[in-house]
C-alpha cells in the first residue's frame, strides 16, 4: 500500500496551510516530495524526525519547494549522522547544487586551513532518474515513480509525479501534479490510470484565460468536462475563502495533513 500525506497544501505565500509538500510512505520508504521552509515543523507535526526520511524528491527549484533543504542537509549530516537519498534527474540535481545549495553548503567548519569544498554527495546519496519512464525506488519495495515533465515556468525543469505499486492497475496508482499549468493530456491519462489525482489549483486567473499564470487556476478547472472534474482533489491554494469545490463537481480541496492510500 502507498500512503500519500499532505504536509502542506498552500501556495508559496500561504500562512495558514503551509506550502505544498507530501510524504509518500510504502514499506520502509518515507519520501518527502519537496522541502519548503516549513518542513521542520511539518516533520514534527507527523511525529517524525529527519532521520526517518529515506528519500527526498525535488520537483523544481522554487524556494517554497526547496527552502528547507539546506537546514535538512546540515541537521542530517552533523547532528543525526544520516544521509538520505535525494532523487531527481541528473540535470535538476546539478542545478539544485550549483544555483541553490552550494552557497551555504560548499564549505563547513573543519580543521583550520582545511578548505576542502563539499558536494551534494557529501550530504545526500544522489539518485538520478530518467524522466518519462518508471523508476523502481527500492529493490525491497514495489513502489515505483514516474516523473512527467510539467509546464510550470517557461525554461524551468519541473515535474509531476505518479506513484504506483503496479502501473497497470488504476487502484494502485496516485498522481501528484506538483506545480503545473493546465495539462489536458495529463488529466486524461490520470482519469484512466490513477485512483487519486491530486492537482495544483490557484484560486484566481492571471490575466484572461490565465494567460500569465504559472499554475492551473480554479476558473480553468471549472471548464473541464464533468468526468475529469469528478476525479480531482485540489491543493496549492491561498489563504482567501475557498469556493464550494464539491458543488462545482470536484472531489474537494485537500486539507492540511489529509492522506490518500492505494487499494
Amino acid at each position: 500500500m502507498i500512503k500519500v500525506s499532505f504536509m502542506g497544501v498552500g501556495s508559496a505565500f500561504s500562512r495558514k496551510n503551509s506550502t505544498s509538500s507530501i510524504l509518500v510512505e510504502s514499506g520502509s520508504i518515507k519520501m518527502l516530495v519537496d522541502c519548503g521552509t516549513p518542513v521542520i515543523k511539518s516533520i514534527q507535526d507527523f511525529g517524525l524526525s529527519f532521520k526517518d526520511i529515506t528519500h527526498i524528491f525535488v520537483t523544481h527549484l522554487h524556494a517554497d519547494h526547496i527552502g528547507g533543504l539546506e537546514f535538512l542537509a546540515l541537521e542530517c549530516r552533523f547532528h543525526l549522522k544520516h544521509r538520505p537519498k535525494i532523487v531527481s534527474t541528473a540535470s535538476l540535481l546539478k542545478r539544485l547544487w550549483n544555483f541553490s545549495l552550494k552557497g551555504g553548503l560548499e564549505y563547513v567548519e573543519a580543521t583550520f586551513g582545511d578548505a576542502t569544498p563539499q558536494t551534494l554527495n557529501d550530504y545526500f546519496e544522489c539518485v538520478s532518474i530518467q524522466a518519462e519512464e518508471w523508476f523502481r525506488i527500492s529493490t525491497e519495495d514495489p513502489i515505483q515513480l514516474f516523473a512527467h515533465a510539467s509546464d510550470h515556468v517557461l525554461g524551468m525543469e519541473s515535474y509531476s509525479l505518479e506513484f504506483s505499486e503496479d502501473p497497470h492497475i488504476k487502484e494502485k496508482t496516485i498522481l501528484f501534479t506538483g506545480d503545473t499549468r493546465l495539462d489536458p493530456k495529463l488529466l486524461e491519462h490520470a482519469r484512466d490510470n490513477c485512483q487519486h489525482v491530486l492537482h495544483d489549483c490557484q484560486l484566481f486567473d492571471s490575466g484572461e484565460n490565465n494567460k500569465f499564470g504559472v499554475h492551473t487556476s480554479y476558473q480553468q478547472l471549472l471548464k473541464l468536462p464533468p468526468e475529469i472534474r469528478q476525479c480531482l482533489w485540489l491543493y496549492h491554494y491561498g489563504d482567501t475563502p475557498l469556493p464550494d469545490a464539491k458543488n462545482d463537481g470536484f472531489l474537494g480541496f485537500i486539507e492540511h495533513h489529509q492522506s490518500f492510500t492505494t487499494s
